[in-house]
């Protein structure tokens, strides 16, 4: 991580007063956190804008885009998520601003003149500031329908827009626009909005994440020019996310490029490709309507890897419901024991979430294909997870991927 800049020392401060009680303080060059008797915890970037609270046994997570997700956990119960309406988001950042200026006022005489601008930026944060950080935001980027779980703290640039392909029966996130290649010069204007926009806050991405849903697609010649923008706007050492590149790539647009040319991109900082599998089954492939066959995808990752990158894999717990089941299950396995994944490779199981209306689901009605029950689904789950260790020999880490814990 490339963060630089100067915590406010000393890092982690324990501050008691008769107001407040004891107030844990934990300054970063990249966030701020107070937490009030460990009964609340809040944090800030470097620019006092929220980054996630926890308050009255709830997690919340602020996104750029001015959404809220909220998040409850308790025990023998599953855990629930979903974003705040607008008015509610509005309620949220006002009581967090109440409950840091009540903190503020506590510790005043027991901190710094560093930590007191730092929460004065904070308290900054009115509705109004929060509506006009959320209308640049609405300027600078299209929708950013999703990115893997651990590139959630990675900077988005939207190198493209959209999905090249765009028609998997079972994905509408990009059903509301056209692909769209930027050029170079396109693109270093949209990283100088980005870089304006979040300010000193750039300091609490770590990586940057290739927007939007294919990116390597690229032509190579055009992505070459796109990365020599992205290393020239972000070079090493400097404040921001490392120059390290991460971005989806389908399986159909894995062969338009060679094994040089995939070298050629991981010395330009490529580190991870993640790639939508979803399953290993030929017909759970075909269900979803997605491009290329499973054996592609084995023989995709044997070539990244050859050249040094790792890749993420991706599957759909649930694809092809209960009737394709076993087979969706066991073939999955054995394509993931056929790539020969290592340490530093991710698998991600995500459960399938389509609306009724979806096409999936009416070509799932066509062929009369049951959908798995919660129960089935929660098993089926763990059962790939538990599946995919064995398979991968525990190298690779593997982990639930849940599409609807995601904002950026």
């Amino acid at each position: 991580m490339n963060n630089q800049g100067t915590a406010v020392a000393p890092a982690t401060q324990v501050i008691n007063t008769p107001q407040t009680g004891n107030i844990f303080v934990n300054a970063q060059p990249w966030s701020l956190t107070l937490s009030d008797n460990l009964r609340a915890t809040f944090v800030f970037d470097r620019e006092g804008r929220p980054v996630s609270c926890f308050l009255n046994g709830c997690n919340y997570r602020f996104g750029l885009s001015g959404q809220v997700l909220m998040k409850v956990s308790r025990p023998g119960a599953p855990r629930f998520r979903r974003l705040l309406s607008a008015d509610e988001s509005v309620q949220l950042h006002a009581t967090v601003r109440d409950e840091v200026a009540r903190i503020a006022a506590g510790i005043a005489g027991a901190i710094s003149d560093e930590l007191q601008a730092w929460l004065a930026q904070v308290l900054a944060w009115d509705e109004a500031r929060v509506r006009v950080d959320r209308e640049r935001f609405l300027r600078i980027y299209r929708p950013v329908s999703i990115v893997p779980p651990d590139q959630y703290r990675a900077l988005v640039l939207q190198v493209t827009e959209g999905c090249s392909w765009n028609r998997c029966s079972f994905c509408s996130f990009y059903r509301d626009r056209r692909f769209r290649i930027k050029t170079a010069a396109a693109l270093r204007e949209h990283i100088r909005q980005v870089k304006d926009f979040l300010g000193r806050g750039i300091s609490l991405r770590r990586s940057i994440f290739l927007g939007d849903a294919n990116a390597l697609i690229v032509p190579q010649p055009r992505l070459r020019e796109l990365f020599a923008v992205i290393h020239e706007e972000f070079p090493a050492g400097a404040e921001g996310p490392s120059p390290d590149l991460y971005a989806f790539l389908d399986i159909f647009g894995a062969a338009r490029k060679s094994a040089e040319q995939y070298a050629e991109l991981r010395d330009y900082g490529l580190r991870r490709v993640y790639i939508g599998l979803e399953s290993g089954d030929e017909a759970v492939f075909r269900l979803l309507n997605k491009p290329g066959s499973p054996q592609q995808g084995v023989e995709m990752v044997a070539q990244l890897k050859a050249v040094g990158l790792q890749v993420g894999i991706i599957l759909l717990a649930g694809a092809g419901g209960a009737d394709l089941a076993r087979r969706h299950v066991a073939r999955s396995l054995a394509a993931l024991s056929a790539m020969e994944l290592g340490t530093g490779d991710l698998v991600y199981i995500s459960p399938l979430l389509v609306p009724d209306d979806s096409d999936y689901a009416r070509r799932a009605r066509t062929l009369g294909l049951a959908p798995l029950s919660a129960a089935e689904l929660t098993a089926q789950l763990e059962e790939l997870k538990t599946g995919a260790r064995a398979a991968t020999g525990g190298r690779p880490r593997v982990a639930l991927y849940h599409i609807e814990e995601w904002l950026y």
